[in-house]
């Protein structure tokens, strides 16, 4: 089973900290860039895999809910008729809380979307302001009880924890927040910047203090126990879910299931190989106006490589990774399980949550 992603360029205001390819919405760049996806999604459907049958769709960006629905339901049409579509998939759109209405939402059910992820990242004022978010905390609570209302049943809410000056109370005063509110999936990510971004640059200049590691350690272990105790699955290190309710996507990422990705910027990855989009939503257009695949580049994974990267996304969930992979490891990995970081249990190293604080080391370390 393969994965697609497409990706969507356009927000309302670019965040302080997000270092993805998105630029602010340009209205006449719109239908090129719907015009130039639909010539790529054509380009796909002329070597059409039967073999890489397609079981989840995942709508990121970027702000996907910034388009016109109707926008929304014609890539997903043609979608259908150009990839090997399986029954009943997975269909994921990401949304702002800025961007939604109860008769949009209702319309992406309408439409086949089964799956919403809302991106309320915090519910206090200040750290939405410093966020650069576009929304405000009482949009992004009514975002989830409208998607409810619209009749979704497969809800993510997205929460960024680790910001510069952030407390430890606040954030809990967040997740205590988002569970009255019954999503059936969170994704609590560590504040990542980088240099280039507006934040990273504030933080370098000394305009905002650099994130404190002993806090961001403390939120996340407060944010395991908490949800965990709330009936949430840690599957993954920086997810969690209701029982039933893991995204299929992602996990396809983490098993190393082929996935197609569309859209500038976009990844894919088939059998040894991933090759990459222009991120460049301009070079993108221009590329698919001359019928050409719009490539960045390509790598072919040889063996070693393919083995480390499976070995590393495998420790990052919590079905770990099968002991017989590791046969001459059994000294490192005693020092895990006696240290509480790992566990053995029916063949497989598995990583507590502890444990996942350190996961791409220990990758290193095993991989050595």
């Amino acid at each position: 089973m393969a994965g697609l992603y497409i990706h969507f360029p356009f927000c309302l205001k670019k965040c302080s900290y997000c270092d993805f390819y998105s630029i602010e919405k340009q209205d006449e760049l719109v239908p090129q860039f719907i015009d130039a996806l639909h010539k790529e999604i054509g380009l796909y459907s002329a070597t059409r895999r039967e073999d890489a049958s397609i079981g989840t769709i995942y709508l990121g960006g970027g702000t996907p809910s910034l388009l016109p629905e109707e926008e929304i339901a014609a890539v997903l049409d043609a979608v259908a008729l150009s990839f090997p579509v399986r029954p009943d998939p997975e269909i994921t759109i990401e949304t702002n809380p800025g961007t939604l209405s109860l008769n949009k939402l209702t319309f992406y059910r309408e439409i086949g979307i089964n799956r919403i992820s809302i991106g309320m990242q915090s519910i206090h004022e200040d750290e939405l302001e410093l966020l650069g978010r576009v929304h405000n905390s009482v949009e992004g609570i009514d975002a989830i009880r409208m998607a409810r209302k619209a009749g979704f049943d497969n809800i993510n809410t997205d929460l960024i924890y680790g910001l510069p000056g952030q407390i430890l109370t606040k954030w809990q005063e967040t997740l205590e927040k988002i569970i009255t509110l019954s999503p059936d999936h969170i994704s609590a990510y560590t504040l990542t910047w980088d240099n280039e971004t507006r934040m990273g640059e504030q933080i370098r200049s000394g305009i905002l203090p650099y994130p404190d590691e002993d806090v961001i350690t403390d939120m996340y272990l407060a944010t395991s126990e908490f949800l965990t105790r709330h009936g949430f699955e840690h599957y993954e290190i920086s997810n969690f879910a209701k029982p039933g309710f893991r995204c299929r996507h992602n996990e396809g990422y983490w098993t190393g299931e082929p996935y197609f990705g569309l859209g500038p910027s976009a990844h894919s990855y088939l059998e040894n190989k991933r090759f990459w989009n222009v991120p460049d939503v301009h070079e993108y257009i221009e590329f698919l106006s001359e019928n050409r695949a719009p490539l960045s580049g390509e790598e072919t994974l040889d063996p070693d490589q393919q083995a480390l990267e499976r070995l590393a996304l495998g420790l990052r969930t919590r079905e770990g990774v099968s002991l017989s992979k590791l046969s001459n490891k059994q000294l490192i990995i005693r020092e895990l399980v006696q240290s509480g970081f790992a566990t053995e249990q029916n063949g497989r190293l598995s990583l507590s949550s502890r444990g996942f604080l350190l996961a791409d080391e220990i990758a290193l370390q095993l991989s050595s």
